[in-house]
């Protein structure tokens, strides 16, 4: 987003603003109450630094994450899609991959990842290059990911699982199944911490039928999705097992068949996971 660096800028900005008027107000209260000296400057100095903090961090913000006109033009376009039906969701996923593997340039689809505490093992872009395309099913996510949310494009967490198992890619409804009963057992399972993050936690054959499926903790980034929220719990994702995170794909790799089938699809999502 081009508003994005200016918007984090200011916010950082403001951020440290706010640190070193503390820290000046501090001082001179603490100099004025142990030996009666006052320095006024320290006074004026935080005072007036608290204020332009005060100024810079909600307008930072509002930049940092409102959407731009691109992304405006964006939602207009794929809300007004026609409903479609995938038949081959084994040639959707192709087209997906092959669209990703001519990326020149990973880094493009890098963002901001807000810094939860125990977040770093989902904020690693590597896999964006050394992951592959293959269909994610969420199995539980923040709620807002599920709301309209055209100002704050912020990521939120989800936990979603996916398979390096070819068969999932002409069956990604199966996905569904196996996370629905994996949520079902939340509460005797590791979903029941719902503040940590892990990933590529592979499944027990038991909940898989004898196939490959991992389930990981990521940030989902609402720009990358294609009215900004998830309209239906299958969606393609980078990922890869001997990489440390994974991520929702970015829209512009997305076929435009499946684009409109996820628009219109309307699965009913998991409420829950790290409120924020």
């Amino acid at each position: 987003m081009k508003n994005r660096k200016l918007g984090l800028c200011m916010y950082l900005i403001g951020g440290g603003l706010l640190a070193v008027a503390a820290g000046l107000l501090i001082a001179y209260f603490g100099l004025k109450t142990s030996d009666d000296q006052e320095i006024p400057a320290l006074l004026w100095s935080g005072l007036a630094m608290a204020v332009v903090a005060v100024v810079l961090l909600p307008v930072g913000y509002f930049i940092s994450t409102r959407p731009d006109r691109e992304l405006k033009e964006r939602f207009q376009k794929y809300s007004t899609l026609p409903k479609t039906d995938i038949s081959d969701f084994a040639e959707e996923i192709a087209a997906m991959r092959e669209a990703f593997t001519a990326e020149k340039n990973p880094a493009s689809n890098q963002f901001f990842i807000r810094p939860f505490a125990g977040s770093a093992c989902v904020s690693d872009f590597g896999v964006l290059s050394g992951g592959k395309v293959v269909w994610g099913c969420i199995v539980q996510a923040n709620r807002t990911l599920y709301q309209n949310q055209r100002i704050d494009m912020l990521p939120v967490p989800a936990v979603i699982l996916y398979s390096p198992d070819a068969y999932f890619d002409g069956d990604p409804l199966e996905l569904k199944c196996i996370a629905e009963r994996l949520y079902k057992g939340k509460e005797g399972n590791f979903l029941s911490n719902e503040s940590a993050f892990f990933t590529n936690r592979r499944l027990s054959d038991a909940v898989t039928g004898g196939r490959e499926v991992y389930v990981s903790c990521i940030m989902a980034y609402r720009p990358h999705l294609p009215l900004y929220k998830a309209t239906d719990n299958l969606f393609p994702v980078v990922a890869s097992p001997s990489e440390r995170s994974a991520f929702v794909l970015n829209l512009k790799y997305w076929t435009a068949d499946f684009a409109a089938y996820y628009v219109h699809n309307g699965s009913k999502g998991r409420d829950g996971i790290f409120e924020v």
